[in-house]
């Protein structure tokens, strides 16, 4: 496979795997550690080599002996280079790292190795290095990446982040045409699919953005936020049985899908599957018990098959989770009604009429 047309993932598969098979797996893991930012500054470094030099024969000296050194430490980089995976164990950190980047450079070339390395960095800090924060951020992307494609315009990685870049600046039109350009390259790149789609949402095509999660999912089947997305759109084209099948197969490879289980629960709610929705909604609430709405959503299904009652302790939970809400006193006060109790229900509505006056 061409090395540029890798995406970073696939660098960094390949890197692991050419590092595994020379340092062994657990040696390439202190590999992976060590790649860090460096913090040499060589122009700090190159004033000190030249600072307090002596006379020509000096120099012409010092210049020879570090010429027998250099040779020397080529001839024991060698020696460390094609020793057994069993002596590479005992090697000191440095010694290992040597060993590595020449394995990654061999196999993956430099700019392979660029890519590695980028994906080292992110795995050991926790979080991407091109985490856009800002505008200025985004256009410092664009700059880089806009070189890197003008050197290279086979580097399919460097269309996705200027495509991530344009599309934090809305310039949506140009972040398609970037992640279309990758697919051009990488037919099967399931990443530009979805990073395109996202786009397609933005601007409301809702249409193409259906088209291009089809396609991710097609080939990445695990993809949980492609099936979560897409069963958002069959809503709003009120496709609701392709939604709550979307939503599903979200739940089943993410149980702890909240916001999945939300929505389906919501669904079957629509739908007169009230056992099915107040499942739903007690998963959601089991995740997140913190979501009132989620409470009052529950509090509206045991009211549609009588369970008053549970009704009204689901509504209570949404007020003590926020105490203003309005909207949960209005359901408790129509089910108080509904159960016969004037009083508990006036007291509600009063507490209606004072929250509103707050308001205005």
């Amino acid at each position: 496979m061409n090395i540029l047309e890798m995406t970073d993932k696939e660098l960094y598969e390949l890197g692991q795997k050419a590092l595994a098979d020379k340092l062994g797996a657990d040696q390439a893991e202190r590999f992976i550690r060590q790649c860090k930012p460096g913090e040499g500054d060589y122009s700090v470094d190159r004033h000190k080599l030249l600072a307090n030099q002596g006379d020509i024969d000096t120099i012409v000296a010092r210049i020879r002996r570090r010429e027998v050194e250099r040779k020397e430490e080529e001839r024991k980089r060698a020696e460390r280079f094609a020793a057994p995976q069993s002596e590479i164990r005992k090697m000191t950190d440095i010694e290992i790292f040597e060993i590595g980047l020449t394995v990654l450079v061999d196999k993956l070339g430099v700019a392979g190795y660029w890519g590695f390395f980028q994906q080292c960095q992110e795995i050991n800090r926790g979080y991407p290095i091109e985490y856009i924060q800002n505008k200025e951020d985004a256009e410092k992307e664009i700059a880089l990446y806009t070189a890197g494609i003008t050197l290279n315009p086979k580097m399919v990685e460097n269309y996705i982040k200027r495509g991530n870049a344009y599309s934090y600046i809305r310039e949506y039109d140009k972040a398609i045409a970037d992640y279309s350009e990758a697919i051009k390259l990488k037919p099967n790149y399931a990443e530009a699919y979805s990073n395109r789609a996202k786009v397609h949402v933005k601007k409301a095509d809702f249409e193409r953005a259906i088209e291009d999660y089809t396609k991710a999912i097609e080939l990445n089947p695990q993809d949980v936020d492609a099936y979560y997305t897409r069963g958002k759109l069959y809503v709003e084209g009120n496709e609701y049985d392709k939604a709550i099948a979307d939503f599903s197969l979200a739940i089943k490879l993410d149980p702890e899908h909240a916001d999945a289980s939300g929505y389906r629960a919501t669904l079957y709610g629509e739908r007169g599957k009230y056992d099915k929705a107040i499942e739903g909604f007690s998963k959601e609430i089991e995740l997140r018990p913190y979501d009132a709405e989620t409470y009052e959503d529950r509090g509206r299904i045991y009211v549609k098959i009588g369970e008053y009652d549970k009704a009204i302790a689901d509504f209570t939970e949404a007020i003590k989770l926020i105490p203003d809400f309005t909207d949960a006193y209005f359901e408790r006060a129509m089910t108080y009604l509904r159960m016969d109790n004037l009083e508990s229900a006036m007291q509600d509505f009063d507490k209606i009429s004072e929250l509103k006056q707050e308001f205005t």
